[in-house]
């Protein structure tokens, strides 16, 4: 069967769109066990597991796996948006609009699309929380109204659950990633076509974590420069 020019642009739009939306939100906060079916290991060590969506009609994704930095650096990286463009495929633009608070905070992201294809942005209220006991920070997004975002001539898409659970292993040495992601991009695309290209994308976002974390000019964000020692400080 042939693919036309515009099938794999279309194909290319919706990858785009998808990894989007898992690495923003990478990992997160598990369910309980007898929810989830395992979709996929690989041999450097990411698993990926799955359930379904009944509501949305999509296919709730689970990633969890070890990134050899320790927490502080990975959790810099993970909320640094002036980051974002050099490990997330397609992401164009990443800002934070306003503070809501010392620990929660609107964001704006927009993703490039192809030609003949209406870009995607998405705002997100992202609370950031601490659990000292176990060593974890978490990043949890919810898709946000905020009027301080105005619309865009861009198709808004959804987050509907994602949420970044890091746990400080092996001596503060590692981070443990744990992450489930469900995004609606909204528009054209087929919900079967956007489960497809999910199942693929998480093991290719952490691999990105993975080697954005060993750059040598990330600076440790003074929010997370005591972890896991301490709770996270308020540099404003």
């Amino acid at each position: 069967m042939k693919v036309s020019m515009s099938d794999l642009n279309r194909i290319i739009s919706i990858g785009r769109i998808v990894g989007f939306c898992i690495a923003l939100a990478l990992f997160a906060l598990p369910g309980h066990a007898d929810e989830w079916q395992s979709a996929l290991s690989t041999d450097d060590g990411i698993q990926i597991f799955k359930k379904d969506s009944s509501e949305s009609g999509l296919i709730e994704f689970r990633g969890v796996g070890v990134v050899e930095a320790p927490l502080p650096l990975v959790a810099t990286v993970i909320f640094d948006t002036g980051r974002r463009t050099e490990w997330i495929k397609g992401l164009v633009e990443s800002r934070i609009v306003r503070w809501g608070g010392k620990d929660n905070f609107i964001e704006y992201d927009h993703i490039d699309m192809p030609i003949f294809f209406t870009d995607r942005d998405f705002v997100s209220k992202i609370t950031i929380s601490f659990d000292h006991t176990r060593k974890e920070i978490v990043f949890h997004y919810q898709s946000s109204d905020d009027p301080s975002v105005s619309r865009t001539d861009y198709l808004r898409g959804e987050i509907l659950n994602m949420t970044f659970v890091l746990s400080s292993v092996d001596n503060n040495k590692k981070t443990m990633v744990d992450a489930v992601f469900l995004c609606d991009p909204k528009g054209w695309i087929p919900k079967w076509l956007v489960n497809f290209f999910l199942r693929d994308w998480p093991k290719t976002t952490f691999r990105n974590l993975r080697q954005e974390v060993l750059k040598p000019d990330i600076s440790v964000d003074p929010r997370f420069s005591m972890l896991p020692k301490q709770q996270m400080v308020d540099p404003h």
